[in-house]
C-alpha cells in the first residue's frame, strides 16, 4: 500500500493535506482515461521521479539491477532502491523474470510512454451491462472507465475482474442524490449502457429513494446564525431529536424544526450518517451539493527559480587534490570498517593504470591493506597511487 500511495503522490493524483492522503483535482479526469492512458501518466511521472543515481544520461534510468549500488555509503539506499525496485514492477517496467518488456525500452531511453504494445495484451473495454433482478449489474468485460466512474457513484462495486459486479443499494442510490444525480439522470444513464432495460425492483428502488431525498433541509437561520432542521415528516423531526447518535448536536425543538450552534455541514454529514434523506439547502432556498472530503487545490509553483549550477561549478574549480585525497581516505577507511570488497584503480609508475579487486583488511600509514582476490595475496598499496575506488558486491 505505501508503494501505490507513493505512486499516486509521484503522478499528482493523490496529495497529502491536513494529516490526510485525498485525492487530488486531477484524479478524477485520470480515472475517466483509459487503462492505456492511465499507465502512461504514472510511468512517466515515476521516471521524472527516479533520484539521480539511477537516471541516465538520456533521461532515462540504467539497469534496474544496478540501483542497489548507485550510492554506496549511504546506509538507507539499499533500501531505498528495492522499494523503487518494487515500484517498476508494479507499474509492469520489469518483468517477473527480472527482464525488460517491450513497452518500457522507450522510457529507459528517456523517450516518451509507448502504450500501444501494452494495449494490445490488455482486454477489451465494454460499454454495456446487465441489469438484473437482485438489484446488480454485471460488465461483461472491464467497463469503460468513465462509464465505471459513473456507475459507482449510484451502485457499489462488489468484484473488479474481467466481469465485475455492482450493487445497488438504498443507500447508493442517495450518495448518488447527494452527489447531485436526480431521478431522470440517473434512469437515463441506465437505460443507455443497460443491455436489459431497468428491472422493476430497480426502478422501484430508485424511486422511492428519490421520494425521501430531500425530506431533511438543512440550512442556516439568517437570524440567529443556527442551523436549522425541518421536514415535512413530523416523524422524522421527533426521531431525531431522540435519535442517541445525534446527541452530540445539542439539538434543541423550536416550532416544527431542531436547531442547533453546530455548522450546517457539520450536521449535515452527520444527519447522512445516520441514513436520515438529508440535504443542504442555500440562503436562497435553493439545494446545494458538497463532496465530503473535496480535493484540495493543487499546491502553488514553488517561486525558488534559483540556478544552484554556477554555484556548484566555482566549488568544484576549487577543490584542489587534497580535498579529493580526504575524500578518498574516508572512503577507503569506511570500506574497511564494513569489510567491503572494493575495486581499485591504482595509478603505476609507468604512466599505466591498473585495476584490482581486494577485500579491505586495514590501513594506515598512508597505505591500504587487502587481499586480491584473483592472486589470493595480501597487498598492500599506497593510498596515493589509487586513483578509484569503487564498493563491489561480495
Amino acid at each position: 500500500v505505501d508503494t501505490l500511495a507513493a505512486i499516486a503522490l509521484q503522478a499528482g493524483l493523490a496529495v497529502s493535506a491536513d494529516r490526510r492522503l485525498r485525492s487530488s483535482q486531477s484524479a478524477e479526469e485520470w480515472l475517466r482515461s483509459s487503462a492505456a492512458d492511465r499507465w502512461a501518466v504514472l510511468v512517466t511521472a515515476f521516471r521524472d521521479a527516479l533520484p539521480r543515481g539511477v537516471r541516465s544520461a538520456g533521461g532515462g534510468w540504467v539497469p534496474p539491477e544496478a540501483w542497489p549500488f548507485a550510492h554506496p555509503w549511504d546506509p538507507t539506499w539499499a533500501e531505498r532502491a528495492h522499494v523503487l525496485q518494487d515500484a517498476a514492477a508494479l507499474l509492469g517496467l520489469i518483468a517477473e523474470d527480472g527482464t525488460e518488456p517491450a513497452w518500457a525500452v522507450s522510457l529507459r531511453r528517456g523517450g516518451d510512454a509507448e502504450a500501444e504494445a501494452l494495449a494490445r495484451l490488455l482486454p477489451a473495454e465494454v460499454d454495456r451491462i446487465f441489469l438484473q433482478n437482485d438489484l446488480t449489474a454485471i460488465a461483461p468485460g472491464p467497463l469503460q472507465p468513465a462509464l465505471d466512474v459513473r456507475l459507482r457513484t449510484i451502485a457499489a462495486r462488489e468484484s473488479a475482474a474481467q466481469a465485475s459486479s455492482y450493487r445497488f443499494t438504498s443507500e447508493s442510490v442517495a450518495h448518488a442524490f447527494v452527489a447531485g444525480e436526480t431521478e431522470a439522470s440517473i434512469l437515463d444513464f441506465l437505460t443507455s449502457v443497460s443491455l436489459t432495460g431497468i428491472p422493476q425492483p430497480l426502478g422501484y428502488l430508485i424511486a422511492q429513494t428519490a421520494q425521501r431525498h430531500g425530506l431533511v433541509r438543512v440550512s442556516t437561520d439568517d437570524e440567529t446564525g443556527r442551523t436549522r432542521i425541518e421536514s415535512s415528516d413530523a416523524h422524522l423531526i421527533q426521531a431525531m431529536a431522540v435519535d442517541q447518535s445525534l446527541r452530540p448536536l445539542a439539538l434543541s425543538a423550536h416550532l416544527d424544526s431542531l436547531t442547533t450552534r453546530v455548522g450546517r455541514d457539520t450536521v449535515y454529514w452527520a444527519l447522512t450518517d445516520a441514513r436520515y434523506p438529508a440535504t443542504l439547502v442555500g440562503p436562497d432556498g435553493s439545494l446545494l451539493v458538497r463532496e465530503r472530503h473535496p480535493a484540495p487545490p493543487a499546491p502553488a509553483p514553488s517561486g525558488d527559480s534559483t540556478d544552484l549550477m554556477p554555484l556548484i561549478t566555482r566549488l568544484r574549480s576549487h577543490q584542489g587534490p587534497d580535498a579529493d585525497a580526504a575524500w578518498l581516505d574516508r572512503e577507503l577507511e569506511a570500506a574497511v570498517r564494513a569489510k567491503s570488497v572494493l575495486e581499485v584503480t591504482v595509478g603505476m609508475p609507468d604512466g599505466s593504470t591498473r585495476q584490482l579487486l581486494l577485500e579491505a583488511t586495514g590501513m594506515g600509514g598512508g597505505r591500504l591493506r587487502g587481499r586480491d582476490r584473483a592472486a589470493d595475496v595480501e597487498r598492500t598499496l599506497p593510498v596515493s597511487s589509487i586513483l578509484t575506488a569503487t564498493i563491489v558486491a561480495s
